[in-house]
């Protein structure tokens, strides 16, 4: 409000100025809801930084939305035992009638839960989470004592009113840490009945692939044998009725950069994953970073470490014999 005792031309001056400063808010917020940049967003000076509001192709590529299964399924048949059909792909054709898929990419919202949700009551308030990695003794260790106690047959134990999750954790001072989680990965990702066989195999046979008798290997060589060991797993679990040849070859298509030899992209890991042809990585790169991001953002740095219900339960030793573990279980349950 302007004083009267103001002069005739100050106060026509000052009224103009709010006017103009009124305007200009308006239009800045009318530039902000539309589905593009405003003229006065492209006319900033090149040293100012302002937010620029998504086009709407972009808000369409943020929203495209399919499932593993239906994916899986367009590849040629049916999924359960579709799943030959998906080993077998790898002509980039798809059957008659299949929906194409699209080429858009997926990077904002993950396709996959991270974690192997092992065998449990699934829709349980309790919630047990362990984190491990494939390289560290004492994460073989827990995961051999744990998971026969939340599997067993038992109606009368812990297990069968607690939810049981293993979460992948890439340890960066074991250079193979990496490649035999992206092995999981690629079995989770083809063969999820699977899953869990191959867990508990790849525990069994850790040692096997320690730093001391892998530190030589090339990485297309460590992916080579860890593919055929994961093949056989996965063969076996079938029974026999997946070829293991072809199994291999289609581990190999998620392990192997489409621009290194040998490199065959999973035409459908666009639109499972959000991976591309053009990368420089392989096909499970953008599921291997949001593991890792899942990871650093509980906080978890050694392993094993294990949350009940979110929170870090430090007491628990990877040392813990099955009685330790029951006694544990028991007490939270109870709780």
């Amino acid at each position: 409000k302007i004083k009267n005792d103001f002069p005739e031309s100050c106060r026509r001056m000052i009224t103009a100025v709010l006017l103009l400063a009124a305007a200009r808010s308006t239009f800045l917020l009318a530039g902000a809801s539309a589905s593009r940049p405003c003229a006065f967003f492209s006319c900033r000076h090149p040293n100012t930084r302002m937010m620029r509001p998504q086009t709407s192709q972009q808000l369409d590529n943020n929203d495209h939305d399919c499932d593993r299964r239906s994916v899986l399924q367009s590849l040629g048949g049916g999924y359960g035992s579709a799943v030959v059909a998906v080993a077998s792909y790898g002509t980039g054709t798809l059957a008659a009638g299949a929906t194409p898929l699209p080429n858009k990419r997926t990077v904002n919202y993950p396709r996959l839960h991270p974690g192997l949700r092992v065998v449990g009551n699934a829709s349980s308030n309790l919630l047990c989470e362990c984190f491990v990695d494939f390289c560290c003794p004492y994460s073989r260790k827990l995961f051999n004592t744990l998971s026969p106690i939340i599997t067993g047959d038992s109606h009368d134990e812990p297990q069968q009113q607690i939810a049981l999750v293993y979460h992948n954790v890439i340890q960066p001072w074991h250079h193979q840490s990496l490649w035999l989680h992206e092995s999981a990965l690629a079995v989770r990702v083809l063969y999820p009945e699977a899953e869990m066989a191959y867990w508990e195999a790849l525990f069994v046979d850790a040692p096997r692939w320690y730093d001391e008798n892998v530190y030589d290997m090339k990485r297309g060589d460590f992916y080579d044998k860890i593919a055929t060991f994961a093949a056989g797993v996965v063969e076996n679990h079938y029974n026999n009725n997946l070829q293991k040849s072809a199994i291999k070859a289609r581990i190999l298509q998620y392990l192997i950069p489409p621009k290194q030899k040998g490199g065959n992209f999973p035409k459908e890991a666009v639109a499972l994953l959000g991976s591309g042809p053009d990368d420089d990585e392989n096909a499970l790169f953008p599921l291997t970073k949001q593991v890792v991001k899942f990871q650093r953002k509980r906080g978890v740095h050694v392993t094993p470490t294990v949350f009940f219900n979110g929170i870090e339960q430090t007491q628990i030793s990877s040392s813990w014999t099955s009685e330790e573990w029951n006694d544990f279980l028991r007490e939270a349950c109870a709780g």
